[in-house]
């Protein structure tokens, strides 16, 4: 009985030893020889901080403050090499599941990456399998991109097999897949907001193509906006400047969430088809999406122009004004759309309601001054009432001045109807 307690007493021990033992290793005298390895394999200065272990959350190896390069070209604030069956199996020969964390590249020495980490031929370096980075950061000249993560998985030629980048909010994530000298990407997002002045929602949205040295050839724009379909194409090159041109088409969507996101006060509801091509332009990501170009010609249908009213001064043949307020049913609206520096464009308006209609061109200024023409309609038989209109105020409060209604034709020049 004695010899089995001194039995039991001595693995305890023993066990006690080997679990100690990781926790008050002398890792600080492998650094140099593991610094020259790294250094071999990247073939750029490394320089490590603390190395040590734990076993809370999970037995794993830490290494904090990696720095690499002679100019600070790449950082890594931790390395956490987990110590699981996966990569005891294959000691030395494979690793998996690295991660790396407050991550930041300089985006050259990120874009070398790729043939920094493939192993040398014939020789004994560890084939990285897969790792994640989180809190990545990519800098490019006084910009940064950024923060982001991402999961990254090599083939065991070390060339990358596949990476998935994903946003600080985990609602998009950036696929990317070696295609040949080229890259396939696909984008997918849900409740991801445009980037830009305007906040349009996209409910999802799946974009896919593909990417070379020069920029990306998007050849499918999949997206749904206020719950419907929105289908488009784009190209988005760099170099000197950043470009994003393409075009985008949606049918009968509902307008009023789609326009109130622009104007909450002066909109207008109903249904719209909307064909647009779109540009934007900017010295960086950063900037790209500050200066838009966008056209297109829309038509809405079955709804009305709320805070525009362009019956009441049919009523008259005396001039008047009105200040904000009232409405303007039709049938169909349609109209060619600008949008840009020098602010909305509407050109070629043409509101359909039966025996009203109306026509012209408005415009608001980036200072959301509105300036315009309108012409409205009144026929009945033979009967036809017309009042020419100029259109001021803002945007919130539009004025609509007119002359006074008048029958075309009439020897009096005025003809009272209503």
């Amino acid at each position: 009985m004695d010899g089995l307690k001194k039995l039991l007493i001595g693995v305890l021990v023993i066990a006690g030893l080997i679990g100690v033992a990781p926790l008050v290793f002398p890792y600080e005298r492998y650094k140099p020889g593991v610094e020259a390895a790294l250094k071999q394999r990247l073939e750029t200065d490394v320089r490590l901080g603390e190395i040590g272990f734990s076993y809370s959350p999970v037995p794993r190896l830490t290494i904090s403050g990696i720095t690499m390069g002679s100019k600070g070209e790449g950082s890594i604030g931790r390395a956490t090499i987990p110590i699981n069956v996966k990569n005891l199996l294959k000691f030395r020969k494979e690793l998996n599941d690295l991660l790396l964390e407050d991550v930041r590249f300089q985006q050259a020495f990120a874009l070398s990456l790729p043939n920094r980490l493939k192993p040398n031929p014939g020789g004994r370096d560890i084939h990285l399998a897969s790792f994640k980075i989180r809190n990545l950061n990519i800098g490019s000249g006084d910009k940064t991109i950024g923060p982001a993560s991402a999961v990254v998985v090599l083939k065991p030629d070390g060339t990358f097999k596949e990476i998935t980048f994903s946003d600080a909010t985990g609602n998009a994530d950036l696929n990317i897949k070696p295609v040949g000298d080229k890259f396939a990407m696909t984008f997918d997002a849900h409740n991801w907001v445009l980037p830009g002045k305007f906040p349009v929602r996209f409910e999802q949205v799946i974009m896919k193509g593909i990417a070379d040295e020069n920029g990306v050839l998007i050849d499918e724009i999949n997206g749904l906006i206020f719950a419907n379909p929105a289908l488009g194409q784009a190209q988005l090159t760099w170099g000197a400047e950043w470009k994003l041109a393409g075009s985008l088409e949606t049918r009968s969507m509902q307008a009023e969430p789609l326009i109130t996101t622009f104007s909450p006060i002066t909109y207008a509801n109903g249904r719209i088809a909307m064909a647009t091509q779109f540009q934007f332009v900017g010295s960086s990501y950063e900037t790209l999406f500050q200066s838009p170009s966008i056209s297109g010609k829309f038509t809405i249908s079955d709804g009305a122009m709320h805070n525009f009213d362009l019956v009441t001064p049919l009523k008259s043949s005396n001039p008047s004004s009105l200040q904000r307020g009232g409405q303007t049913r039709f049938d169909t609206l349609s109209g060619d759309l600008t949008y840009d520096a020098a602010g909305i464009a509407i050109k070629n308006i043409a509101l359909n309601s039966g025996k009203f209609t109306a026509s012209g061109n408005v415009s608001v200024a980036p200072d959301m001054q509105m300036t315009g023409r309108m012409s409205a309609r009144l026929k009945s038989g033979i009967i036809m009432v017309e009042a020419p209109m100029t259109i001021d105020g803002t945007l919130e409060a539009p004025q609509i001045h007119s002359s006074g209604s008048f029958k075309p034709g009439d020897a009096s020049g005025t003809t009272r109807v209503f």
